[in-house]
């Protein structure tokens, strides 16, 4: 055990910064905090909101960091920004070296439930069912893709050309940025499945299951 803290504040998620590894930041309902590892305790320093906060729920965050080089980043000024999402559909910009909010971007109609950034673009998924690539002025999306479900999952690839979309559903799915073609790779149900049968003639076959679902699947192309 390193540290330990008890927090008066709500917390639904929490990552470590990618440049100085005895920090944090996290988010949860009316609050974004940053913290840091001190004498096996986490003593934290709220990100001051003022109206923004009230009745908000902050439910994702990532980092701007450049993926060569994330120390010489910080060095050079490249280490900027910490973006929060919010159920609200809302994205808030923090200054990273001054914890200081800078900005507010409505982004979705419902609530932003993942979020990662490359150098340049930030990705986001709602319970909208879109994904949307963002420039990061947020002045308008440069891309938009529905999906089957609520996009709960994101990541980018380390040359910032695919994005990797998880979906409620249990879908998995890659964005090709530079042709803006999708392939899902993974289908699943998201529950037990209570019954299957072959269908012989069609070489499909078909599943039911807890999720109140009935599939048909191509047992060749695996969908």
């Amino acid at each position: 055990m390193l540290a330990k803290q008890n927090s008066d504040f709500n917390i639904i998620t929490l990552k470590f910064s990618p440049i100085k590894l005895d920090q944090l930041v996290s988010c949860g309902r009316e609050n974004i905090r940053f913290w840091r590892i001190k004498n096996s305790h986490l003593p934290g320093c709220a990100v001051v909101l003022n109206h923004h906060a009230r009745n908000t729920v902050f439910s994702v965050l990532d980092y701007e960091f450049s993926f060569e080089d994330p120390s010489a980043a910080q060095q050079f000024g490249s280490v900027k920004r910490v973006f929060v999402g919010s159920k609200q559909g809302m994205l808030y910009q923090v200054n990273y070296a001054t914890r200081e909010l800078e900005g507010v971007f409505k982004c979705h109609e419902q609530a932003i439930c993942s979020i990662c950034l490359s150098a340049g673009f930030c990705v986001t998924g709602s319970e909208d069912q879109y994904l949307r690539v963002w420039p990061l002025d947020f002045s308008e999306f440069l891309i938009e893709a529905k999906h089957e479900g609520i996009l709960i999952s994101l990541d980018i690839s380390q040359d910032a050309l695919s994005v990797a979309c998880g979906t409620s559903t249990g879908g998995l799915g890659i964005l090709d940025l530079t042709t803006h073609n999708y392939k899902t790779y993974l289908r699943s149900h998201t529950e037990e499945i209570l019954a299957m049968e072959l269908h012989t003639f069609s070489n499909h076959l078909i599943t039911l299951s807890k999720d109140l679902t009935i599939r048909i699947w191509d047992i060749e192309k695996y969908e």
